[in-house]
């Protein structure tokens, strides 16, 4: 009941990166990066918007601009640190290729994603994309079926579908786990 997956790297070491709702990325070596406290900054600065909104002073629109603009920064340098340590985690696993699940029609594949983690996975994987050849790794997207059910440990790559259950991976070949 295997299910053949050819994903043309048989010499080369991939990190393979899963995008989600719950957390905004994990990798195959089972290392999160949650979406919490995205999440929760997001919610902040809505609110502040909000509340400078319902003023409606030329004050208030005034203050409305910087926070706009001090929450595109701040939106900026917290995927720049997730796409270093993505690229770091790489390094250190000693990965020549980072492979993301392709982003086309990720909002039908999510659709419980809210808007900012949409826009938070198209950015993650441009930073990245320029990140990681500084430092010999290749990146690139790739179809994410199976992708959940493949194991990522690199002397394996055991693809079955009861690998997974729920948020819990364990390879049937292997038996390698991790929480997925």
């Amino acid at each position: 009941d295997e299910v053949s997956e050819d994903t043309g790297h048989s010499d080369q070491t991939v990190l393979g990166i899963d995008l989600g709702v719950n957390s905004l990325a994990v990798s195959s070596t089972g290392t999160f990066w949650q979406g919490d406290d995205y999440d929760h900054w997001c919610r902040e600065f809505e609110k502040r918007r909000g509340e400078m909104q319902q003023r409606g002073t030329q004050a208030a629109h005034k203050a409305l601009l910087r926070l706009g603009k001090r929450e595109e920064a701040w939106r900026k340098q917290y995927i720049h640190t997730i796409a270093n340590e993505l690229v770091s985690e790489a390094v250190e696993h000693d990965c020549d290729v980072i492979a993301f699940e392709d982003l086309s029609d990720i909002r039908e594949r999510l659709p419980h994603a809210k808007w900012h983690h949409v826009w938070a996975f198209r950015r993650l994987f441009e930073y990245v994309s320029y990140k990681a050849p500084e430092q010999g790794v290749s990146v690139e997207q790739v179809e994410p079926t199976h992708t959940s059910q493949r194991c990522s440990r690199t002397d394996c790559g055991f693809t079955h579908d009861g690998n997974r259950q729920g948020e819990h991976f364990e390879c049937q070949k292997c038996g390698y786990e991790l929480n997925a």
